[in-house]
């Protein structure tokens, strides 16, 4: 099978995929996952695919003619897919579907409504109360997905490579390019020795940002950072009490942070 997850970028990146991880989510979801979608994440359970669009016929509260898709999630316990009950609770989403893609503001999903097994993929967007049909399958879905050139042009992927310097994470921080932010904070994960605190101070700005979407990406980082044992205890307490009295992002509290 063709290999579509990007190199070196281990964000959302989930545990190696075990045979009883999927039998165990299957019987938790009560459904059939499709196949294809169980070999990709053999290959890398869950992260960021080498594509970031899939067509539509009508337009979106994201595009015209395209919705975004650059990650699939991946399956463990409590994370990935299995988060779908809690997200379907929080965001008032329909039933019977099963999220493996998006961030809040709109989902990709498995919709299993009328079949327990090969379903069709659907985008669901809670804010426009809008649900499109994308594709009739998962593999249909796979072949559809493509590169959209705008976000091409603003993105530089040797950025995932250069030496950053403090003054090149402030600036691209202070950017709403998320990718940037992300990048940015990334390298200072890689290379916390010595900027534990900056780090520290960084997530918890951008996590009170205006941009929902920075604060979305803060959220995560603030996991996996905090899951890798980077964060110290009071900074990620700190870091809790501001998602918690944010009602945009404080379903982020009680699924990542729940012992705080």
């Amino acid at each position: 099978m063709k290999n579509i997850w990007q190199e070196n970028n281990e964000f959302e990146e989930l545990p190696a995929l075990t045979d009883k991880m999927v039998k165990q989510a299957e019987k938790k979801l009560k459904v059939k996952l499709p196949e294809t979608y169980i070999q990709l994440l053999k290959q890398q359970n869950g992260g960021y695919i080498l594509f970031n669009a899939y067509p539509t016929t009508a337009p979106t509260s994201w595009a015209e003619d395209h919705v975004q898709v650059d990650h699939l999630l991946g399956i463990d316990q409590g994370q990935g897919i299995l988060q779908s009950e809690y997200l379907i609770k929080e965001w008032g989403l329909p039933n019977d579907i099963v999220l493996f893609s998006g961030d809040g503001h709109a989902w990709v999903a498995f919709d299993y409504r009328n079949t327990e097994e090969n379903p069709p993929i659907i985008y669901v967007d809670p804010d426009a109360e809008k649900v499109i049909e994308l594709a009739p399958d998962f593999d249909a879905f796979l072949d559809g997905l493509y590169v959209e050139d705008r976000e091409i042009e603003d993105t530089d992927f040797d950025d995932e490579m250069k030496e950053w310097t403090l003054e090149e994470i402030e600036e691209a921080i202070a950017s709403t390019n998320e990718y940037e932010v992300q990048l940015g904070l990334e390298y200072i994960h890689q290379h916390t020795k010595g900027n534990e605190q900056f780090l520290e101070q960084k997530l918890i700005q951008l996590l009170q940002s205006p941009s929902l979407d920075l604060r979305q990406v803060a959220a995560n980082l603030a996991y996996h950072f905090n899951e890798a044992g980077t964060l110290s205890t009071e900074a990620v307490k700190t870091m809790v009490a501001i998602i918690r009295k944010d009602e945009e992002i404080e379903y982020y509290a009680d699924m990542y942070f729940s012992s705080y």
